[in-house]
């Protein structure tokens, strides 16, 4: 009914203006001349301080459903930054996904009071979707995530993670009971342990992170520095260590840390080993 009312108009005008009919005194013809622009469509952004029940590298407007931190959740956006300059959601392994890597880790290790490294925690990045983004929406998220163990499964809260990694957390690594070729189980330093997390190091490449030699130097040096004494060729008679593994791919999207536990084997601790000097690893020669 309506397309035979529009075609009937349609005729209705062209008959006028067969008739010579002019146009009113006024009106020059011109539909949009005279309209005010329309201004850019500007895509939904989300906002920081909010808690998801799961994680997700791609979000869209219509899950998206931030609950209250105090409820339970297993993601919390840190960070919201933009990144204009990028006419695509920017691939892994790129290094316009590491740049925004690396400033989501900066924001990250600011929030939870410490780096990443030393807590059961894990960060990730979300963008919108490729038709989200080419509609102008170049937001990106920075979520932090709370794990069972340094490799585990995510965690649900019911509380923020700012401030997660302060001394004293039970999200931080500690003290650890270790045998070769299995995972670390956690326990606390005040029991009987033979491994301790020391901190991480920085790795300039995959393959200085695959170096088995290189890496046994850097952990000892990290041990070291942790205990406080000065590191020398003795090292190796004093402590074991050993770190956790890196995949090329983790290294690509922007992680260059690794992390370094000393291994106290055969010997056992009962308190932690941090700022307690030489005395605290003696030499074992044999």
């Amino acid at each position: 009914m309506r397309r035979w009312m529009a075609a009937a108009a349609l005729a209705g005008a062209a008959a006028l203006a067969l008739a010579g009919c002019g146009l009113p005194e006024g009106v020059d013809g011109k539909l949009t001349d005279g309209w005010a622009a329309i201004a850019e469509p500007k895509g939904f952004t989300p906002e920081a301080g909010t808690c998801h029940t799961s994680y997700a590298e791609t979000a869209y407007l219509s899950s998206y459903k931030p609950v209250d931190c105090t409820t339970s959740h297993k993601s919390e956006t840190v960070y919201v930054g933009t990144a204009e300059g990028l006419s695509s959601v920017p691939r892994k392994g790129t290094s316009e996904y590491v740049k925004l890597a690396q400033t989501c880790e900066t924001k990250v290790n600011e929030f939870l009071g410490a780096d990443w490294h030393d807590g059961k925690v894990w960060f990730g990045l979300t963008f919108p979707s490729v038709a989200t983004w080419l509609g102008g929406a170049h937001w990106y998220r920075c979520e932090v995530v709370e794990l069972e163990e340094v490799f585990g499964d995510d965690v649900a809260r019911t509380s923020s993670l700012k401030g997660a990694l302060a001394a004293g957390s039970p999200t931080r690594l500690g003290c650890f009971t270790y045998t070769s070729g299995k995972s670390p189980a956690p326990v606390a330093c005040t029991a009987r342990h033979n491994a301790e997390y020391v901190g991480s190091v920085a790795v300039g490449s995959y393959a200085a992170a695959k170096s088995r030699n290189g890496m046994i130097k850097a952990c000892h040096q990290k041990i070291a520095a942790y205990v406080g004494m000065k590191y020398d060729g003795n090292m190796k008679y004093r402590v074991g260590t050993f770190w956790d593994p890196m995949t090329e791919t983790e290294f690509d999207n922007g992680d260059h840390k690794v992390r370094c536990y000393a291994w106290f084997s055969p010997d056992y601790k009962t308190k932690s080993i941090k700022g307690a000097g030489s005395k605290a690893l003696p030499i074992h020669y044999a």
